[in-house]
């Protein structure tokens, strides 16, 4: 923990206790042949960071209200419940976010064993950004939990700018954010393998799972497309879909990528990953898309300006340093 913001296990047992006294106020979900039986589900939305995980979660899946009873182990409100958080707000949302991150994890940690130990359904969003998410699938699935899996993959220099503009944003706007640098979204993808190798193998083992792979690009104004769409209706399968909830996959021939996530006796191997990893290591290279970022750090850089002296130094930097790179052919 940092010294300069130090914090308790007491502390962190304080913030659950009073998180716990709305978070877990929901149904939870029962077989409706046995309702002695639990039938728990948790959902996922995984990518690197600024591949725009929170924004799917928040804008198209919680208002369908196919999960109003599902407990979600974070929100920004969390950190609010960190002794000092009254300190550390007199230097800045970036201040408040770098010296609660340590708590918010030891906090999340605390919410996810009560919630998966009674079996509540559970609401995870991850960033790729540490290898322990890769360890939890296989306990889940024998506690018979089913996996609902949403993977966005986004052009790694792209995530970063995402990254940039957001935390232009969020000084702007005064809500809580991080400077993220390309280099640890990089790093991030070094666990992606393992982290999602392991949930869609969860996907394989519980009759009713799915998996949904995205693109996040340019060309769509990073507008989310569905890549392929795979469920799971006998165990140790995944079926591919004709299109995702009657909506049409994406076409992306430039990448020269057959998306498909297929799992059974024949093709036994996780596939999933690779496909991810095809879109997250492309090159920017038509003109077309490299103008548009050009014009997207351009526009980031106009509006921090606005924000001088409180916008970091690093993201004028990497933002200058995309301009250069792809303002010309």
């Amino acid at each position: 923990m940092t010294s300069q913001y130090p914090f308790s296990d007491d502390d962190v047992q304080k913030a659950f206790d009073q998180l716990s006294v709305t978070l877990f106020d929901v149904q939870r979900d029962f077989d409706p042949d046995d309702h002695q039986l639990p039938s728990p589900k948790i959902l996922i939305v995984a990518g690197a960071q600024g591949s725009g995980k929170t924004f799917l979660l928040e804008k198209t899946l919680l208002p369908s209200g196919s999960y109003e009873n599902y407990v979600r182990l974070y929100l920004p409100a969390f950190r609010e419940l960190h002794p000092r958080y009254a300190q550390m707000q007199a230097q800045g949302v970036l201040h408040v976010y770098e010296h609660t991150e340590k708590f918010i994890w030891a906090l999340g940690a605390k919410v996810f064993a009560y919630a998966f130990a009674n079996k509540y359904n559970i609401i995870m969003e991850s960033a790729l950004d540490n290898i322990e998410f890769a360890s939890f699938p296989p306990a889940a699935t024998a506690a018979g939990y089913r996996f609902e899996v949403h993977m966005i993959a986004c052009q790694k220099e792209l995530s970063h700018w995402a990254t940039l503009d957001r935390v232009v944003k969020s000084i702007e706007t005064s809500e809580l954010e991080r400077v993220v640098s390309l280099t640890q979204i990089e790093e991030a993808q070094f666990n992606a393998k393992a982290i999602l190798d392991a949930f869609e193998n969860a996907c394989t083992q519980v009759p009713g799972s799915e998996i949904t792979l995205y693109q996040r690009d340019l060309p769509t104004n990073m507008e989310r497309q569905v890549l392929c769409h795979s469920t799971c209706d006998s165990y140790a399968e995944l079926t591919p879909q004709a299109d995702f909830k009657g909506q049409p996959f994406a076409q992306v021939p430039h990448l020269g990528v057959k998306f498909g996530i297929l799992r059974n006796a024949q093709a036994n191997s996780p596939c999933a990953y690779l496909q991810y990893a095809q879109v997250v290591h492309a090159g920017l290279i038509s003109e077309e898309v490299r103008q548009k970022m050009v014009q997207k750090c351009c526009a980031t850089l106009a509006k921090a300006h606005l924000l001088m002296p409180a916008i970091p130094a690093e993201v004028f930097r990497a933002l200058s340093m995309y301009v250069l790179k792809y303002v010309h052919p």
